[in-house]
């Protein structure tokens, strides 16, 4: 059944023709106003088969969910130090005022991270020469399949108000989801400045006082000379990857996901292939370096050292 609607709380509705352990896909038909919204939202300047959107996270909280993931506040345990930007103001001993930004460090519970889904758009034509707009996920009418259905089907209602699940028969000719190779990152032009880089679409959703920081990180940063600065586009969208090519050494580090700095030594082949949640794994970094008033002294280690 086709949904036009801002979002769902159950799936009952969407999947009424879809029978119980079948597969089907989810998404639209591409019709005029879902083009224009792919050539005006996502830049897309010609609509044909085989492109693969990843939406980036300033689309709607679903947008966000999907690409950064989410911390949930764990109540039932203790609070822990954390850290964050404020802007200071004080007077010295002899009336001059002096004014800065720097980490504060505050309590707060834990916070369990709930990992992206990265669900990904793809159009797809079919045997019929119909063209579609789909998730690029088989799903399955069961329990199991539930909570990903419902996710899917709110990320298709943020962006373009509606979606429809399509069963996978001889009637609807939808073929096969192939997967396709997708460009994440792209070069920094010599002598462009990093903030500047950013459009005016993509939204830099934190305070002035951490803006303040994050310029000065990348400024630190910067002043290793670093042999490229990749930007994250689509759903990488806020991430900087500084690669330091004589040190076999990428540093990762994001305006909207501030909580810490990772750096990866490999082969930029294998980077640059990387998922959002392999980016933010601990166990896949060389180091993770949180965001405090110590950050510069445990980055220059490895900038001086290696």
């Amino acid at each position: 059944m086709k949904l036009k609607q801002t979002r769902i709380r159950t799936t009952t509705k969407l999947l009424s023709g879809i029978e119980n352990n079948s597969n089907f896909v989810l998404g639209t038909k591409l019709t005029e106003d879902i083009q224009k919204k792919l050539m005006d939202t996502f830049e897309v300047e010609e609509i044909k088969a085989d492109i693969l959107i990843f939406p980036p996270p300033f689309l709607g909280i679903m947008s966000e969910r999907n690409s950064i993931g989410e911390y949930i506040a764990q109540t039932d345990k203790p609070k822990e130090t954390a850290y964050r930007a404020q802007e200071w103001e004080l007077d010295d001993w002899g009336g001059y005022p002096h004014s800065g930004t720097s980490y504060v460090p505050y309590k707060r519970y834990p916070r369990k991270f709930i990992e992206p889904k990265e669900m990904k758009l793809v159009t797809t034509l079919t045997s019929a020469d119909e063209m579609f707009l789909l998730i690029n996920k088989f799903f399955k009418n069961n329990e199991q399949d539930q909570s990903d259905i419902k996710f899917a089907a709110n990320l298709m209602l943020e962006i373009f108000g509606e979606v429809e699940a399509f069963n996978l028969d001889n009637e609807n000719n939808i073929i096969e989801i192939k997967p396709i190779e997708t460009v994440n990152w792209e070069i920094l032009p010599p002598g462009e400045r990093i903030w500047e880089a950013f459009r005016n679409n993509e939204k830099v959703n934190v305070s002035r006082s951490e803006q303040t920081l994050i310029k000065e990180r990348f400024d630190f940063i910067e002043q290793f000379k670093p042999d490229s600065v990749r930007k994250g586009i689509g759903g990488y969208t806020g991430y900087l990857i500084f690669e330091f090519k004589d040190k076999n050494m990428f540093i990762f580090d994001s305006i909207i996901y501030g909580d810490a700095t990772y750096i990866f030594e490999d082969s930029w082949e294998h980077v640059s292939k990387m998922t959002k949640k392999e980016i933010i794994n601990q166990n896949l970094a060389k180091d993770r370096i949180i965001h405090n008033k110590g950050w510069k002294r445990s980055l220059r280690k490895h900038l001086e050292n290696n």
